[in-house]
């Protein structure tokens, strides 16, 4: 399993669109603005979170997007799996996959504890929670909006990442 920038950009977006759920359609300009996302590169995770039904789109000169579903029925794995080409970590754990190792292979256990360990990890936080916690922080980017700031120091906001990054070390914890 690997998250790359999609799935970073793809939360920054998700975010976006449920801090401002209380407007019916959110500009795609204004999501890029406030986050600074290319526009090109927001269209092809808009594509993905549309198949994966996390996000609807109106077309047209009023057009935007919105989300598909209550915040609290969108999970980190229903995020990051909709834009992830794969979230299997391994591929002999994917169903109907076996290589010429599966009967004497050390690891295979292990693989399937932790990816579902990950798996219910990131099935347990929601949008909703992240942003949430977002909120309550009152934290912002000196920027503007719910802008995720680089370069270290002040303004930073990485609250969403370092809880899910928290949520995850703990479960991986658990397991062992």
């Amino acid at each position: 399993m690997n998250l790359t920038s999609k799935s970073r950009y793809a939360l920054k977006i998700m975010m976006d669109l449920a801090h401002y759920s209380h407007q019916p359609l959110v500009r795609r300009g204004d999501i890029a603005n406030r986050q600074g996302i290319p526009t090109d590169y927001l269209d092809q995770i808009m594509i993905r979170l549309r198949a994966g039904k996390l996000v609807e789109s109106t077309r047209g000169r009023s057009g935007g997007y919105r989300l598909a579903r209550p915040a609290n029925e969108i999970t980190m794995w229903d995020l990051f799996s909709s834009v992830e080409e794969s979230m299997i970590p391994v591929e002999c754990i994917s169903t109907g996959h076996a290589c010429d190792f599966a009967g004497s292979c050390v690891s295979k256990n292990a693989w399937v504890d932790i990816f579902g360990a990950l798996r219910d990890s990131l099935g347990k936080i929601t949008l909703q929670s992240l942003a949430s916690s977002w909120a309550s922080d009152h934290q912002a980017c000196p920027a503007g909006g719910i802008r995720e700031c680089k370069g270290g120091g002040k303004g930073e906001d990485l609250t969403g990442f370092n809880q899910l990054k928290s949520e995850i070390s703990h479960s991986l914890t658990e397991i062992r």
